[in-house]
Formats: structure tokens, sequence, C-alpha cells
């Protein structure tokens, strides 16, 4: 028989520091619920088949975090603490506070299954304006915002865990009616489970089955500390700060704090480093040289751009001996698409048809590395917390489905990147020619600069550390004020600014980020210069709402049940036009999709419809459907010119309208462009926007980053 692939299951863990500088407040979350619902469940499932090793990427800032919740620390959040209050104490503000922030959950996985929670929702409607809330206020009373506290803190709590636990499997199954000693229960679990995540950790790598890496301290894309100009590496053209950020002193001291950190935490240095976001370049590699580091790992993007040459099996399913200077290290390349797909695509899947897929592709690399001098090596690396929003029971049965096969598959290894290397690395390989400077996102770092407010952001870092250079600061200061700069130049600020990425909390990141940099002035006895108290964040006066869930709704031109569009995401056509408002026909459009079609729901004004009207959605690149009055009646829909393509639509009351995916044929991630506009004849009578198009979100992958924040 054939030698065995290999695996590399890598998890990246990670989460920017949401915790307030000087006061340790905390206003997010994100550390304490992924906690319980991604970070435990992910090592201890694999006692079940103890032949798969796994990699662990754990980001030291997240192990800050996680400590801060445990003695002596005992930290709070605030959504905890609200969690905390009696549901009949809440004073009014802290009343909406809960009921509009603890839905912040993926509908479809979260919500949607549990029926109470999922009344509550529509109790409260998926969009709420400023003069709805009055009314739902007076809606909830005190055992709907108890039953809420519960539900959110109870669905954020990994399903098999939750079995696992009497205390809170009971309480699933009450569904409601809860008390405050239930609620009770619900927090202390999420305090118990947060303890059990670090010597879970501990506890596999010592037994063999996992190795633990790290990267640089409070995840910074190191390319750009050390000079903002290697993004044009990739992107000649990208507009960059007027003033320069050119620091490697910052990346080698991210690095070694890390990896102190980690050595401090878990007990051994780790060998290998996930730099953050995948982000390498020649500069930051010799850094990683010099800590000593033996193996670090990268988008499959960056060899080909490496090497110069198209994607090459024997190329990427082996690693990359990288010499520089007498000293060297490995690097191994992630497959895109296998990563993706666990990533992206197979949480639409069943669980089994997933496995069986993912099982399916690696059993045709097995084959075509069937003659390879040594056993082949496939990297799959991806977040270890994001991709489970999406999947029926946290990713836990097709994640069960994939290890029982691969461990009982004799043409498959899972093992940890160090047990590779030590068996299978040529020490006679020849090194890597100069690695192409990019990340594991189009092999660019267009997601942390060159939009005006990442640059921006960019530029509040580097007039800091232009004062930290001439400022005096006392020697018991120092390390505080390094601590508050590297904090500041975490990616994840980078990442929510600008309209790439879309967050429930985009203030909240907006005003932590100036935050971070403000308290290192301070720190080093400056004082913040007032562009610190401005927001980064270009604010909109459109109304538009993302969608928050999948919709299905029946097309019959009526709201035939308010949870049809419940999920919908919405625009104010109102605002939208400069028609004055009661001169407009159209006045609010809801829109949304499942995993077959895009819907559009038009609500108009039926007495100010002309006669020989036509609506036309037209969704860029010549992808334009109209809509018209028919002959007997109704109204038919058409897409395209020449053979145009019959769609589904109906009007009554309002109008309801599905055109097909597969027409729109969009690349995974894209946002559709769109533009709505009413004619009679050879007369625009109306346009919505005025000019250009909204940039819509269309696929369901994206719906995590709308539904929250990290």
């Amino acid at each position: 028989m054939t030698q065995p692939l290999c695996i590399a299951f890598i998890w990246h863990m990670h989460q920017p520091v949401y915790r307030e500088p000087g006061t340790g407040a905390c206003h997010m979350p994100w550390v304490r619920l992924h906690g319980t619902k991604d970070y435990l469940d992910m090592v201890l499932r694999l006692a079940d088949t103890p032949a798969v090793h796994q990699t662990f990427n754990v980001v030291p800032s997240l192990v800050d975090q996680l400590e801060a919740y445990l003695p002596p620390q005992n930290r709070s959040d605030d959504f905890l603490e609200l969690s905390r209050r009696p549901a009949d104490a809440l004073t009014d503000r802290e009343k909406r506070f809960v009921i509009e922030w603890f839905f912040l959950a993926n509908p479809e996985r979260l919500i949607r299954p549990h029926p109470r929670y999922h009344d509550l929702l529509a109790k409260r409607g998926a969009h709420v304006t400023e003069a709805q809330w009055p009314d739902v206020l007076r809606r909830f009373r005190a055992q709907d915002v108890r039953d809420l506290q519960v539900w959110f803190n109870l669905a954020w709590v990994d399903p098999w865990l939750r079995r696992q636990d009497p205390r809170v499997s009971a309480l699933e199954g009450k569904g409601g009616g809860f008390t405050e000693e239930d609620k009770a229960a619900v927090l202390q679990a999420h305090l118990d489970l947060l303890g059990r995540i670090l010597p879970a950790y501990r506890e596999a790598a010592s037994r063999g089955q996992i190795e633990l890496t790290a990267s640089p301290y409070y995840h910074p894309i190191l390319p750009l500390l050390c000079d903002t100009r290697s993004a044009r590496a990739a992107l000649p053209d990208l507009p960059l700060p007027k003033l320069a950020f050119r620091h490697p002193e910052d990346a080698r001291w991210q690095i070694e704090t890390g990896l102190a950190r980690h050595a401090q935490v878990f007990g051994d240095r780790p060998r290998g480093m996930w730099p953050s976001e995948g982000s390498v370049s020649e500069e930051t590699l010799a850094l990683l040289l010099e800590a000593g580091i033996e193996w670090t790992a990268t988008d499959e993007a960056i060899l080909w751009r490496t090497l110069g040459r198209i994607r090459n099996p024997e190329d990427l399913y082996r690693p990359h001996r990288l010499e520089r200077d007498g000293r060297s290290l490995w690097m191994v390349f992630r497959d895109r698409e296998l990563s993706d797909l666990i990533g992206f695509t197979y949480s639409k899947w069943e669980a089994d048809a997933a496995a069986t897929d993912l099982t399916r592709r690696l059993g045709e690399i097995h084959q075509r590395m069937a003659h390879a001098p040594r056993q082949g090596l496939v990297s799959v690396i991806l977040d270890g917390e994001n991709a489970w929003e999406g999947y029926r029971d946290d990713g836990h049965p097709f994640l069960t489905a994939l290890y029982h096969a691969l461990a009982g598959d004799p043409r498959f290894r899972c093992v940890t990147v160090s047990e590779y290397l030590r068996e299978q690395a040529p020490q006679d390989a020849p090194s890597l020619p100069p690695v192409a400077a990019g990340s594991w996102i189009d092999a660019n770092f267009a997601t942390w600069i060159g939009h005006p407010e990442k640059n921006t952001a960019w530029t509040r870092l580097a007039e800091l550390r232009e004062a930290l250079r001439g400022a005096n600061i006392p020697p018991d200061r120092q390390q505080a004020v390094q601590h508050s700069l590297g904090m500041a130049e975490g990616s994840d600020w980078m990442w929510w600014f600008g309209d790439t990425h879309v967050t429930a909390q985009p203030a909240e990141f907006d005003r932590l980020f100036r935050a971070h940099v403000s308290q290192a002035y301070r720190l080093a006895g400056l004082e913040p210069p007032p562009s610190l108290r401005r927001a980064i964040r270009r604010r909109t006066t459109l109304s538009l709402e993302e969608p928050t869930g999948l919709v299905r709704p029946t097309l019959d031109g009526r709201e035939t049940s308010y949870y049809e569009w419940l999920y919908a995401g919405r625009i104010n056509l109102r605002r939208s036009g400069a028609i004055h408002r009661s001169q407009q026909t159209l006045t609010g459009l809801a829109y949304g999709f499942d995993h077959d079609a895009f819907y559009v729901r038009l609500d108009l004004d039926l007495e100010r419809l002309p006669v020989g009207w036509a609506i036309q959605l037209d969704f860029g690149e010549g992808r334009v459907a109209r809509l018209s009055a028919g002959q007997e009646g109704g109204i038919r829909g058409i897409l395209g010119e020449g053979p145009a393509e019959p769609i589904r639509c109906a009007m009554d009351r309002l109008l309801e309208v599905a055109v097909p995916l597969r027409v729109l044929a969009l690349r995974p991630d894209e946002r559709v462009e769109f533009a709505l506009t009413l004619i009679r004849g050879d007369d625009v009578l109306e346009r919505h926007p005025d000019e250009g198009a909204f940039h819509l979100l269309t696929s369901a992958a994206d719906l995590d980053a709308v539904s929250w924040s990290a």
C-alpha cells in the first residue's frame, strides 16, 4: 500500500483586546461567549479519536482575557453584569440594552431552533427604529426580559457541552419561564467552562495529541509594523498614509513577548508561530529566524507568488525550507480550497455529506501524491471559533464524522506540524527564494491598509510612535507604554475600519482603538492630541440595515407571516432619494436570501403607481430584472434581454420577487451592486439611490459578521 497522506489541521484562536485601558472594563462579551461555545469543545472532542493529532494556535492576548474572568482577577463584562441583574430591577436604559443587544447570535443556528428565544425576537422585531422603542419596552415584561437574559447566555454554550451539564440541559428543556436561580446557574456554567479551557489545552499537549503554537502578542500585521510600504509589493497603486509607519522593533517586541507569555502559560516555548492573518514578508521572516522559530505558515497564494508559477500539488503538499544568514526555518502553506470549504461552505451541508466530501478530496490528493519521495503534508488552516456559528450543533456532527473517518482510513494520518517535520522534513531541501509579502486574504494587505479610514488609523499610530520617540518615559512605565502601543497595533481595529467588513458595534471598535492609543500617550506622560477625540469611522446618512439571517418568504404579494421577512435587510427609500417624500411611490425595500435565491420585497404606494409602470432591479454587470403589470392582471418579471429568463414575483399589497442566485453568478463573499428604478415608458420617475448603487450582502457566510462582531 502507498504511504499515508499527512494532514495538519491548524486551528487559530484569537480575539482583540476588548478591555478598557486603565479601568479594565469590558463592553463586548466575545471572549467569554466564544470561550463557552468554541475554545473548550474544540480540544475536548479530540479525546474520542486519539489518532487525530492537531495544532492549536492560541494568541497570547486571548489567554490574558480568558484569565481575566477567573480568580484572582474575577473580571466581568457589561453583558455579564446586565445578565446578573434581576430582570425586575433593571432601569429602562438597562432594559433597552438587554432587549437591543441580547439577540447578538446567529439567527439560523442559535435563535430560530429555540421557540421561546425566537418568539422574543419576533416580539421585539429584527429591526427597531428609535420611534418604536417606547412600545417595545412596554411589550417586554420582567419575565420576558429574564427569559431573554437566560436564552442569550444559554444559546452561547456549545450544544455538546450543554448536554453534558445537567444544570444547563435541564434549563434548555424547560424552555422559558425562568427564575433568577435558573439564570444564576447558566452564568455560573459560563465561568466554570472558562476555567476549564487552558487546563484542557495543557492536558492535550502533555499527552502529545496537540501542538500549541503562538502568534505575536497582540496579533499585529507584522509586515506593516516593519514598513507600511510593504503593502505595495502586491498592490503597487494602493493608497498609503502620508505618514509612514516603520518600526521593526515593535514587530520584534510583539514576537518575543508573545513567545515568553506562551511559555509562561503553557510551560514550553512554542516551536511554531502563526503570523497574524498569515502575514509575511522577508523582513518579518528574518525576525522569526532571529527569535528561533522552527516553523511558520501562511496561505498557498504566497507560495505561488514566491515561486512564480501556477498551483502545483507537489509544491503545495510539502514543507519548504527558508534559510537566511545561516539560520533556517520551515514554512507550510495552507490549502486554501479545503480550508475555505470548512470555513464557508460545509456549514450549509448535512454533516455526513460534508465529511464525506472532504475525505474524498483528501483521497484524490493522496492518489496524486502516491509516488512522492516522502509522505505529503496537507495544511488545513482556519479560525477555530468563527466557522462554527453557521453549522448545525456548532459543528459537532461534522467534526465528529470527519475525525472518525480520517482516523479509520489507512490512507490518512493526522499530525501536528512539528511531528511531521521531525519525521519527514528533508534536511537537504533547497531554500525558498525571496518570499512575497502578503497575507492569507488575497495575498495582500488591503484588508488592513489603503482605505481612508484604515490609513487614518495608521496615521494615529505613526503620530504616537513619533511622540514616544522624544518622550522621557520613566523606566517603571516603559513596559506599560509598550503594551498599550502593542494593543493599538492589533490587526482587528484596521479590520473593522473601512467598508470591507460589517460589525454590529463599529463605534465601539473605533472608540476602543483610540482609547488604547490615548492610554499610551498618558502612560508616557504626554497629552493625547485632539484628533483622538474624533471618530475615525465616517458616518453615513443612508438608512440601510443588513440582513441578520436567511429569509424564506412566500411569494404572494402579502406579509403572509411576520417571520417571513424578520431577518431581512431593509432600506428606507424615503431617505435615499432626492424626491420629496410626499411624491414617492416606492417607500421601502426589504431584501434577503437563502441558499437558492435573492429576495426583494418592495413597499409602495399603490395609489400613486402610474398606468404603464415598470420597475427595474439592476444587479450590475448587465443583470437587470424588469417587473411590469401583466396583460391579464397580476405581474410578470423577466431577467435580461433577448432570451430573457422569467423570474418569480407577486404583487398584492406589496411586491415580492425571487431572483435565482445562479443567475446572479456572484463570486464567493461578493456584494451585489443594486439599484432600483420606477419607469413609465422612457421616463424615469424614481431611482434609488440617486447615483451609484447599494452594496448589498448576498452571502450566508457573511451573515456571521452582521450578527456579531468577533
